[in-house]
């Protein structure tokens, strides 16, 4: 997401706005495993690496670029303690986050990512819409 870095500096390092993310799967079953695998980088503080890996390789639904193999190898590419990312991700316990997650999301009628939200209201991706949402979240005077 290119306007995040933006957006960052403008409202969240300010204390105005605070970012939420919550990745979900959409790709098949491996991308479950993929949302699991990018909760386990951040517990490494890696997970805009990790996010970054799994966006540049994605498949089709339902294709193994997200099989469990290719992410852990995704974490030797990134240098993360392959070890303490294999127990995270073997244990599952991302699993059921991942899938209350998806689960609110489809609900809400998400079918893609990023979807943007704020303040519950869905935003398009563009940095003025984002500023503009965020603005009138703020209120007058923001």
């Amino acid at each position: 997401m290119s306007v995040l870095p933006t957006i960052e500096e403008e409202f969240m390092l300010t204390g105005k706005a605070k970012l939420q993310v919550r990745p979900i799967a959409f790709l098949g079953e491996n991308s479950g495993l993929a949302a699991q695998a990018a909760e386990c980088a951040n517990e490494q503080g890696s997970f805009w690496r990790f996010h970054d890996m799994l966006y540049a390789n994605q498949g089709g639904k339902g294709s193994d670029a997200f099989s469990r193999e290719h992410l852990q190898r995704f974490a030797v590419a990134l240098n993360l303690d392959t070890a303490a990312f294999a127990s995270c991700l073997g244990s599952g316990k991302y699993a059921s986050m991942v899938a209350d997650d998806t689960n609110a999301a489809q609900q809400r009628g998400v079918d893609s990512t990023p979807t943007v939200f704020v303040n519950g209201k869905e935003v398009g991706g563009s940095l003025e819409e984002m500023r503009a949402a965020i603005r009138e979240g703020l209120g007058p005077g923001s």
